[in-house]
């Protein structure tokens, strides 16, 4: 058994700090390392998808994620292919709605039709052909590698979306119930469209603290917690299409209520910060909904049932970790080695 594991930072680490960090990642055996893109909270995320390429040989690079809203997809294609040529063709675009960056300017998130659309530009644009968005038609005079697009997408019509146009997905929820409903819906959007499911990389974001036990591990993963649940809510639970309640019948309806509550106490400006408020409001249930904690053998375990549900890459972000390079480390050494295999 062999499954991926990935790594996101960013939020709150000094640009000076990025090289070492990119470096330890690699070290540890993660294959994928994203940045986030949120321009009133974190350092810009061009400079640290550079400064990781520089310093790292093997580790794709992308981020973790961009919207189409703060910039125009031609200028994240035109920065992202730089990147993927300064690498050797390590870079990828890690592409959602806008949750903090634009939660952070109290604008909206982009729609499904724009998603599309940008999904579809780059496709285009980093192929060397013409492309259009919005209206305007454009081509690059100089990329002409094609860059994997990796989605965020968390409810019916965006894991659709996704399963049809996209490389990857990058989606919450380390419960089973949660994983397998979510593998259906990108399933159904691939084979919407003639698709192979198998094509779409899927990857689950948590956070992963190894520990002697589950409330020792608590403080430094409920904010981001707070994070996954506020996107879950929003983009799911607080629907009532026909999609979204073939998964509520699966869930324990007090979880759910658990969810609404940590959604309802969400502060975009402490967006995942170790000791945001809102952390306070959620629940181990929900935590356990999420993120994987506890010991080596405990998170193992929740791994083993995630790829038997067809899941192929863990995409574990350190924002909220006080020691960023020590838990690296520890999960490269406990965790990834036991599934190398």
């Amino acid at each position: 058994m062999r499954m991926e594991f990935g790594t996101g930072m960013g939020r709150n680490l000094r640009v000076d700090e990025i090289a070492e960090h990119s470096k330890i990642a690699e070290q540890a055996g993660f294959s994928h390392l994203t940045f986030i893109d949120s321009q009133n909270l974190s350092r810009d995320v061009y400079s640290m998808m550079t400064i990781a390429a520089v310093n790292t040989k093997h580790i794709t690079i992308g981020h973790g994620v961009t919207n189409p809203f703060t910039r125009h997809p031609s200028v994240t294609a035109n920065a992202t292919a730089t990147i993927n040529e300064l690498s050797g063709g390590r870079a990828f675009v890690g592409l959602g709605v806008g949750m903090s960056a634009v939660g952070t300017m109290d604008t909206r998130r982009s729609r499904m039709d724009e998603m599309k659309e940008t999904i579809t530009f780059f496709k285009d644009y980093t192929s060397g052909i013409e492309a259009e968005y919005r209206g305007a038609k454009m081509h690059s005079e100089w990329i002409d590698k094609p860059l994997k697009v990796y989605v965020g997408c968390e409810g019916p019509r965006s894991l659709q979306l996704t399963g049809a146009l996209a490389d990857g997905a990058i989606t919450t929820g380390v419960h089973p119930s949660i994983a397998q409903w979510k593998l259906e819906q990108l399933q159904k959007g691939a084979e919407q469209v003639g698709r192979d499911p198998s094509e779409v990389d899927v990857w689950v974001r948590t956070m992963c603290y190894v520990a002697d036990s589950k409330e020792e591990a608590r403080r430094e993963v409920q904010s981001y917690t707070g994070t996954s649940a506020t996107s879950f809510y929003f983009s799911v639970l607080r629907w009532n299409n026909a999609d979204v309640e073939s998964l509520k019948d699966r869930l324990d309806p007090q979880v759910m209520e658990d969810i609404k509550v940590a959604h309802d106490a969400y502060d975009y400006y402490e967006h995942e910060k170790t000791d945001a408020p809102h952390g306070n409001v959620v629940t181990q249930d929900v935590i356990d909904h999420f993120m994987l904690t506890g010991t080596t053998d405990d998170i193992c375990e929740q791994i083993q049932k995630l790829y038997d549900v067809g899941v192929n890459t863990i995409s574990m972000t350190v924002y909220t970790i006080i020691d960023k390079k020590g838990m690296l480390k520890e999960i490269g050494d406990k965790i990834i080695s036991r599934f190398r295999s």
